[in-house]
């Protein structure tokens, strides 16, 4: 009898030590999300859908991610494979990311080719109520590439310039004035 009282009492206090001790690393992981959060945690972005094609190895759809603090929705693939994908969104503002195993580099076609001379989106804007300035020092020091604040007095916004990895420009847009 003593010995299976005190093999109960070592396993109580065991299971007690492994509780307690995944309750420190949950608060110790929330806490650590919460001081390092993205810098759109508190930003509202008006609804839009982006989708982009890739290449395989292509790491976007984690910097967009990342960045934007976006949840995943789906992950998909292609019957034959070819396409992998994840669509991704923050309320509705939504990114789809296609990973295909047959994507052409830009500069596949022709070398040295400047980037506004291709066809196709240039750059695309996201309305926000973001305050630029701090949005871009944030971004800045997450070692994203955030350029100018450009103030378009025409249409009453501001716009910051965010250049993602494989080189699309996004406009951040805020609101001077409403229309």
């Amino acid at each position: 009898m003593k010995i299976s009282h005190k093999l109960s009492r070592l396993f109580r206090n065991a299971t007690l030590l492994v509780t307690l001790s995944f309750m420190f690393l949950t608060l110790t992981s929330v806490r650590a999300y919460a001081q390092d959060p993205t810098c759109f945690n508190n930003v509202n972005i008006e609804p839009s859908f982006i989708a982009f094609t890739t290449t395989k190895e292509s790491k976007l759809a984690n910097w967009y991610q990342t960045t934007f603090g976006l949840n995943i929705v789906k992950e998909f693939s292609f019957p034959d494979g070819s396409v992998t994908g994840v669509l991704m969104h923050k309320g509705e503002f939504v990114i789809e990311v296609f990973n295909r195993k047959d994507a052409l580099k830009k500069d596949d076609f022709i070398k040295k080719a400047k980037t506004e001379q291709w066809r196709g989106v240039m750059k695309f804007g996201i309305y926000t109520n973001a305050n630029l300035a701090t949005l871009k020092q944030c971004l800045k020091n997450k070692g994203i590439k955030a350029g100018r604040i450009f103030k378009d007095e025409k249409l009453n916004i501001d716009l910051l310039q965010v250049i993602d990895p494989e080189q699309n420009i996004l406009e951040i847009i805020s609101r001077t004035n409403k229309l």
